[in-house]
């Protein structure tokens, strides 16, 4: 009669547990606990409370608890695995996911573990193992976008660019799309135009629209009326770019304009069926895609009056963007360059991570920066540019400056792995990490190769 009570009363916890009542819920199972306190049910879903409301300590110990008294639930491995982390325990978590799929390879959340596991290895560099997962986890749940998202920057950082550009468009159908506009009009797969007017629709970050930009001659030459949806910030920047009939402003929703077809700006690679030998504007003779507005030019050479060799500096991206935190690194690595003879510093840098400028030798640009006409202009005036992955890396391989790029140990798609060229921009060099956070490694070799272009001037 008691286990029958205790039945219907763990029941009645899961329903509310269900409904999102954690509180209620909570209340069941800890009466559950104080009549049966070995129960592993209880135990395991109490502890899965604790992880929802960010009790992550007392998660997993409470699920550990479940475990003892039911060792063969994969489920509680998985969410043990989720427990740890989220406390940052990255090899704990990945280790209760490996015994999760052990005990039972379809369990409830398998596509989650192996989702996971895609991410753990990813992370640790292990990109075989990392593909692997992405791939069972989709196998396991086919509307899984997520991995799918996931999967494509394997598979674009591995230059499988087929797959990769396919898979890149699931970013539309995933938990979080990266764009949720409505375009009411038919999407253009790459057909001629004949005078038809395209939209092409701004996305993500100002490299990514920088990036892509020189496609829009490609789809000018199919013969219709080009649109371009700008961010405020890039509009002076592209003015004059070759294609580009028209601007319109990117704003919360879709533009309020006439058009015939839409098309992502980072979808045209894929409508191009770009690979690595036909990326537009990538031959080392190619000309530079993008140039700074003249005036601005000279008016910016007037202040870099110096013979010594004048170097732009970036540190920090973004910091909204989901790998900042490996991306960027700090204003304090870059001092060691100032070091070398015959070399001036110039900060590029802009928003919050320009408040750690603090030396007087190192000139500050940040207020003299409005717009991206502005950097593009400070830039045509240097010699070198030295960047993190940021907007301003992009725009100085665009405009064919000398660039070096230095890369987290496993970088965006884009940089692709263990070459230190790049095939989107032919005048940029990367320096990558030997391991993850190494940035020590990166500035010995940044200092011995400048070292060794100024000597050889």
């Amino acid at each position: 009669m008691e286990k029958l009570a205790i039945s219907e009363a763990l029941s009645l916890a899961v329903k509310k547990h269900n409904e999102g009542k954690l509180q209620e819920a909570e209340i069941v199972y800890r009466n559950i606990l104080n009549k049966c306190p070995d129960n592993p049910d209880a135990m395991h879903l109490l502890g899965l409370i604790a992880h929802q409301t960010k009790k992550y300590p007392e998660a997993v110990n409470l699920i550990s608890k479940a475990i003892q008294l039911k060792p063969n639930d994969a489920i509680y491995y998985s969410n043990l695995g989720m427990a740890y982390d989220a406390m940052g325990k990255e090899d704990e978590s990945a280790k209760n996911w490996e015994k999760a799929l052990e005990i039972n390879p379809y369990h409830t959340n398998a596509h989650l573990a192996h989702y996971n596991l895609g991410v753990y290895f990813k992370d640790k560099g292990k990109i075989r193992e990392s593909l692997e997962h992405y791939d069972k986890a989709i196998e396991l749940n086919k509307e899984f976008f997520d991995a799918v998202w996931n999967r494509s920057f394997i598979q674009l950082l591995l230059g499988r660019f087929k797959e990769g550009w396919q898979g890149y468009e699931s970013r539309f159908k995933k938990e979080k799309p990266s764009d949720s506009r409505i375009f009411n009009k038919p999407e253009w797969s790459g057909s001629p135009l004949n005078g038809k007017k395209i939209l092409i629709v701004s996305e993500q970050g100002f490299g990514d629209n920088i990036q892509f930009i020189r496609y829009i001659p490609l789809v000018k030459e199919r013969g219709g009326y080009v649109i371009l949806e700008c961010k405020k910030e890039l509009r002076s920047l592209f003015e004059g770019f070759p294609g580009i009939d028209e601007f319109t402003e990117k704003e919360a929703n879709a533009p309020n304009i006439d058009y015939d077809f839409y098309v992502y700006i980072m979808s045209l690679p894929r409508v191009f069926n770009t690979d690595l030998n036909s990326i537009p504007n990538s031959a080392s003779n190619s000309p530079a895609y993008l140039r700074a507005n003249s005036k601005l030019v000279e008016k910016f050479r007037k202040k870099f009056n110096t013979t010594n060799f004048k170097i732009g500096i970036t540190w920090s991206g973004n910091p909204y963007q989901d790998n900042d935190q490996n991306r960027s690194t700090t204003f304090e690595k870059f001092k060691s360059l100032k070091k070398i003879p015959g070399i001036s510093l110039f900060s590029l840098q802009k928003g919050e991570a320009s408040k750690q400028l603090d030396d007087s030798e190192i000139i500050n640009l940040e207020d003299e920066i409005i717009d991206f006409s502005d950097t593009a202009a400070i830039i045509q005036n240097m010699d070198l540019i030295i960047s993190v992955d940021t907007s301003v890396a992009h725009l100085a391989g665009a405009m064919g400056k000398p660039t070096w790029t230095l890369l987290s140990f496993i970088p965006d798609w884009r940089w692709l792995l263990d070459r230190n060229d790049c095939p989107w921009y032919p005048s940029m060099k990367l320096f990558r990490q030997k391991k993850p956070g190494d940035w020590n490694s990166v500035f010995n070799e940044v200092r011995k190769e400048l070292k060794s272009r100024l000597y050889k001037k």
